[in-house]
């Protein structure tokens, strides 16, 4: 019989210095791209994948997300830094996809994933999950969506519309809960207050 786990997946999450240490850490500038993608904006394996230099408006800083979850369109902001690096990423390209395998083509979702273990490997950054082994696409998504959670100010429908859930209730369904580190620091708070 399997067991259940109690915890979800998006209840584990890196710190703000483990992703500055992952983005730091990063063997190649490309690799970096490709990690601040990731956890400045919360998109899926197969969107980062798809993007393509169509789906970029330098001027407002916004990706188009073509053919998201459920097949649903989206926009997505960036940082004016990340922009910045993207157009050095692509210098005089004028077609073909953002993140440009050797081959001259768009990296497979198992290429995606490679590239992320190295750099988790690479800035010696490792799962919080004790049942993961290695960073991953969705591990960098869960921190961006509970990094943004963190803020009580920061709008819980921008952070579903960023995300491309279908509604509110699925962001709150997913990351609603507490963390894995939340509760270890109400833990130790509480012993803190009942025993020493």
């Amino acid at each position: 019989m399997a067991v259940k786990r109690q915890n979800k997946p998006s209840e584990f999450t890196l710190s703000k210095r483990e992703v500055r240490q992952l983005v730091n850490g990063a063997p190649t500038f490309l690799y970096r791209c490709i990690i601040k993608m990731f956890v400045q904006t919360g998109i899926r394996r197969f969107e980062l994948a798809a993007l393509d230099l169509r789906d970029i408006d330098m001027k407002r800083r916004h990706l188009h997300i073509r053919n998201g979850k459920g097949g649903k369109e989206r926009t997505v902001i960036i940082t004016e830094d990340l922009l910045t690096d993207l157009k050095h990423l692509v210098g005089s390209r004028k077609t073909g996809p953002i993140f440009m395998s050797n081959r001259g083509g768009a990296y497979s979702l198992r290429a995606v994933n490679k590239i992320v273990t190295q750099v988790g490997t690479a800035a010696a950054v490792e799962h919080p999950d004790p049942t993961k082994t290695n960073i991953t696409c969705h591990l960098l998504r869960h921190t961006f969506a509970r990094q943004w959670k963190k803020d009580p100010t920061r709008s819980r429908e921008s952070l579903s519309k960023i995300l491309g859930h279908a509604s509110l209730a699925t962001t709150e369904d997913e990351y609603g809960t507490e963390t894995i580190q939340d509760v270890q620091e109400n833990y130790d708070g509480a012993i803190a207050d009942m025993y020493l």
